[in-house]
């Protein structure tokens, strides 16, 4: 049995962790549903037997990094959160996943798995392990991940480069690509096709919500049912609404976890 522990201070959060926890594990138990750093030095101030835990970071007290640095937390971390800012933070102190908000059940399937081979691997030499996870995780964050951090841009007075963190969607239309980044500026991508731009980011961030339209989960603001089969969904504050095509609406519901 997986004994599991949630630290998460929001009621819809929390419920999605225990849908998805229930939907892909037939065997375990939640042993606290913890929704502060107080109550989180409360429970840690005893010895507990804990297999993973569950963490958001920016509770409605504070910051749960202090807890796990001046407490001995004596299991891994998979931490669930809005902000990417923390990454770093957070593979050092016993992370093994890092759940971007909004997640898809693939993600948390992903960071279960971690979960699972580090839990078979504890007879043996847990601490290694978990060493070796987080240094690749970290090196990942550094740039060693494969996919594209900017795109060079050409324009008449040179070469620019455009952050991928920057651009909010890119369009295919009339044989050219184009990203458009957060304050609504144009630019012509040197890539040809939707397919091309697509290979050279993280599927994790990015989803082609139809034929024509490659959109970047960070700036997804709200979904609204358009019709039977499709979706309308705002980005950026409503500076961008695009539509999902029927034949994609499915597999974006997967991707941010409907």
């Amino acid at each position: 049995m997986h004994k599991i522990l949630i630290v998460e201070d929001e009621v819809p959060a929390k419920k999605k962790l225990i849908r998805f926890i229930d939907e892909i594990c037939s065997d375990y138990q939640i042993v606290g549903e913890i929704p502060t750093v107080k109550d989180a030095m409360s429970f840690f101030s005893s010895p507990r037997e804990i297999d993973v835990i569950f963490s958001d970071i920016e509770l409605r007290d504070g910051n749960i990094f202090g807890v796990y640095k001046e407490l001995s937390v004596p299991c891994p971390i998979i931490f669930v959160t809005a902000y990417n800012k923390f990454l770093m933070e957070a593979f050092e102190t016993n992370g093994i996943a890092y759940l971007l908000k909004p997640y898809s059940k693939d993600r948390f399937s992903k960071a279960w798995e971690k979960f699972l081979k580090l839990k078979d691997q504890s007879q043996k030499n847990y601490q290694d392990v978990i060493n070796t996870l987080n240094e690749l995780l970290l090196k990942r964050h550094a740039g060693f991940t494969g996919y594209k951090e900017m795109f060079p841009i050409r324009s008449a007075r040179g070469i620019y480069f455009l952050k991928v963190a920057e651009i909010v969607y890119f369009k295919a239309e009339d044989g050219l690509v184009f990203a458009f980044d957060r304050i609504n500026k144009k630019h012509i991508m040197s890539q040809r096709t939707l397919k091309e731009v697509i290979e050279l980011l993280d599927p994790d961030l990015f989803f082609s919500i139809n034929r024509g339209e490659l959109i970047h989960r960070k700036y997804i603001e709200r979904i609204e049912r358009y019709d039977k089969n499709t979706l309308l969904v705002n980005l950026n504050k409503g500076m961008f609404k695009l539509k999902t095509s029927q034949q994609k609406t499915a597999a974006f519901n997967q991707w941010i976890g409907l």
